[in-house]
């Protein structure tokens, strides 16, 4: 996955770019065709790539999107995850697509067979960025892009790994489906509580204690426009 990641922000991919095959990525990464497949599994998921049957594999959303804030810490990122994410996961409960939902379902699945750390943070990642891609919204996705970034530091790797375990796994695991649920039924506020708890159930976890411990926002009603 990483020297994929790297291949893609080292050369000049533009968005719609269609990638080599399978068979010469392979070669050129010196992987088995089944590793390959999996880390193409995860882009599609962000939306880093598009797959079109009989096309080919194009690349999606500009790979080289950079966290702005370099200096940020964990905890502060955890606060603006707090404030955003909720307002996005309700989008999404007005406009995910059945294709949305779907790549939800899948990324819960893969976690929970998850049986390391690296492996479940990929799939936790990739859960709140098809939150993300389900708002239908280009604004929402940088923002995840963005953020994400902010989530591959050391000393990020450093908080969340030391606070994870067994117990946390199934804990996030059932937020995460309680949020998969209220997007199937069309909840937007079910959708915004849900995610906002689940953040703040992680954020409490890497601090160890509560250092800002904001009320989930009021978020203003609004009716589905997608149709």
């Amino acid at each position: 996955m990483a020297e994929l990641r790297r291949m893609l922000e080292e050369e000049v991919f533009t968005p719609g770019t269609r990638l080599p095959t399978e068979r010469v990525l392979s070669e050129r990464l010196a992987v088995s065709r089944a590793t390959l497949r999996k880390a193409l599994d995860r882009l599609e998921l962000e939306g880093a790539i598009v797959r079109k049957v009989g096309s080919g594999t194009f690349v999606g959303i500009s790979s080289d999107a950079k966290a702005p804030l370099a200096g940020a810490s964990p905890l502060e990122l955890m606060d603006a995850r707090q404030l955003l994410e909720p307002v996005l996961t309700r989008e999404a409960a007005l406009r995910a697509r059945e294709d949305d939902l779907r790549k939800l379902r899948t990324c819960i699945e893969r976690a929970e067979a998850a049986d390391a750390f690296a492996e479940f943070e990929e799939w936790d990642m990739a859960f709140h960025d098809a939150v993300a891609h389900a708002t239908q919204n280009a604004v929402f996705v940088a923002l995840m892009a963005n953020m994400r970034g902010m989530r591959s530091t050391p000393e990020w790797d450093r908080l969340k790994r030391a606070s994870f375990g067994p117990d946390l796994h199934r804990q996030y695991q059932g937020e995460h489906l309680a949020i998969l649920q209220a997007l199937v039924a069309r909840d937007p506020a079910a959708a915004a509580g849900a995610m906002f708890k689940h953040l703040q159930s992680v954020r409490h976890t890497m601090a160890g204690y509560t250092l800002y411990n904001p009320a989930p926002p009021e978020l203003p009603t609004r009716e589905s426009t997608f149709e």
